[in-house]
C-alpha cells in the first residue's frame, strides 16, 4: 500500500461554512480554478484557488467523502505526497509530455461542496 501524507499549503480566507456562494470547480477559460464567494469586513469578495497546467480533476460530494478526504484538508489546500493518482497519470501520459510539467496532487475539502482534487503543475490563491 502506497503511504501518502498531506502537506498543508493554503487556508481559505474565511471558513467555508460562511461562504456566500457554494464553492465549485470552474474548468472554463485559461485559468481553471475552485471559485467561491465570501464576505470579509462587510465587503463581498469573489475568491478561490487557480491552477496551472491542470491534468486531471475529481470532485466528491460531501456524502461520498471519507475521513481521509476531510482530515487536514478542511478549508485547507494540501498537497498529497506519494500520490498513486499522480503515478497513474504520469504512466498514462504520452512519453513526450510525461515530464514536461511537474505533477502535484492538490486536495481541499470545503463545507457543503465536498472534496476537490486536482493534478496540476502549480496553484495560487486569488
Amino acid at each position: 500500500m502506497n503511504m501518502t501524507s498531506k502537506k498543508p499549503l493554503h487556508t481559505v480566507p474565511v471558513p467555508s461554512t460562511s461562504f456566500t456562494t457554494e464553492a465549485y470547480f470552474d474548468g472554463q477559460g485559461s485559468s481553471p480554478a475552485i471559485r467561491f464567494g465570501y464576505g470579509k469586513n462587510g465587503t463581498k469578495h469573489q475568491g478561490g484557488i487557480k491552477f496551472s497546467h491542470v491534468l486531471a480533476v475529481r470532485t466528491r460530494s460531501e456524502r461520498c467523502c471519507t475521513a481521509w478526504h476531510i482530515d487536514g484538508a478542511y478549508d485547507t489546500l494540501v498537497e498529497v505526497e506519494g500520490s498513486s493518482w499522480v503515478e497513474e497519470m504520469r504512466a498514462d501520459t504520452a512519453e513526450q509530455w510525461r515530464n514536461k510539467w511537474a505533477m502535484h496532487h492538490y486536495m481541499i475539502y470545503l463545507d457543503s461542496a465536498g472534496c476537490f482534487e486536482v493534478v496540476a503543475e502549480s496553484w495560487e490563491p486569488f
